[in-house]
This record gives structure tokens, sequence and C-alpha cells, in this order.
């Protein structure tokens, strides 16, 4: 990579992180030029602008277009965000849970915790793959680890119905503390049915 592209990305970085009055205009323009000289990071952040439509017109084909640049250089939060496109048939793809599986499992094996506990939910419901509840399990633990309240819930359902391990409410229980924690919406709700039943 040139100075001269790094020095691109840079500059584009501050244009589009002033506070004050982000100029969006300059900023795309030096982001642009350093993703189309390779730079991974500028392929992917382009990507985003691109498909949120941030100071730039929406367009979910560049961003895509952009994504799988940043990924084929082993970039994995791009990898997650092809996945996405075909798990919701975005960019005018027709809906495709196998597709997404597959770049959700390349991403998730390069540690994104998103992608980890999407391909646990295709895994769960075996939908693009073969269904797999301890392969499920493995992936939501991972993306637990960093932090997903919402790996952390299913894990709690996961121990609470024995799918993939074996039934443990008290497992269950304190996976689904641990996502009331990082502020997941169900958690609380299911805890408190447990809470109140008769067996408790």
């Amino acid at each position: 990579m040139t100075n001269e592209v790094e020095k691109d990305y840079e500059l584009a970085k501050r244009y589009l992180r002033d506070e004050a009055s982000p100029s969006y205009e300059k900023g795309l323009l030096h982001l642009r030029k350093a993703a189309d000289a390779g730079h991974v990071k500028a392929q992917y952040n382009l990507g985003i602008y691109l498909h949120e439509g941030i100071g730039c017109p929406e367009s979910k084909q560049d961003a895509y277009f952009y994504f799988q640049l940043a990924s084929a250089q082993g970039h994995g939060r791009s990898t997650y965000m092809l996945g996405c496109y075909w798990l919701l048939g975005l960019n005018g793809f027709v809906q495709s849970e196998e597709r997404a599986a597959h770049f959700f499992r390349m991403a998730a094996d390069e540690g994104i915790m998103d992608a980890q506990y999407n391909l646990g939910v295709l895994l769960l419901e075996g939908k693009g793959l073969p269904k797999s509840e301890d392969e499920a399990v493995r992936y939501f633990e991972l993306a637990a680890e960093q932090g997903s309240a919402e790996a952390q819930y299913n894990l709690g359902i996961c121990h609470l119905k024995g799918l993939g391990v074996p039934p443990s409410e008290e497992e269950g229980v304190r996976h689904l503390e641990l996502a009331v924690q990082g502020g997941h919406e169900e958690a609380p709700k299911v805890l408190e049915k447990i809470l109140m039943s008769p067996a408790n």
C-alpha cells in the first residue's frame, strides 16, 4: 500500500469524522480513491456509506461491490455483510439462506460476532445448511464470549430445552441473566416465567 493511498484514507477519515461539520463530498472522494486503489478498510467503510446512503445516494449494488473487494482481502466484517445481503435478499438478489450461510461461516471463523450468532441461528433451524444443534450451540458460545446478548439468550433457550446440550434449568437461567445484563428485551419475560413456575 503506497503512502498516497494511506494519505487518502486518513484524509477521508478526517473529513468524515469532523463532528462539527463533516464534509461528505471531500471525505467520500478520498475514501473512494483509497478503496479503488485496494485499501481494504476504505473498501469496507465506503461499502457502509453506500449501503446506508450516508452523505451520498444509497446504492446497495455499489456497496456489495466494495464489500466483495474487501472480503476478497480477508476482511471479516465485509464477508459478514455479503451474508446479510443474501439472507435479506438485498441488491435485488433472490433470498438465499444457503449463500448467506456460506458467507456467515467464513466470517464466523474469522471471529466476527454477528456472523457467529447468525450462523448459529441457521444451524439451529436447519436453514441453508444441515441442521446441527451441537454446532449451533458452539457458535452461540463463541458469539456470547464476545458479548452478544442475543447469543446468550439463545444459549439460555438451548439449555432449557436441551437443544445441543443436556437440559439444565440452572444453565439456562444463568445465560438468560447474562442476556438481561446485555439488554436483551425478551430475556426478562422468559426468566419471570421460570421463576414464577410452581416448580420454583
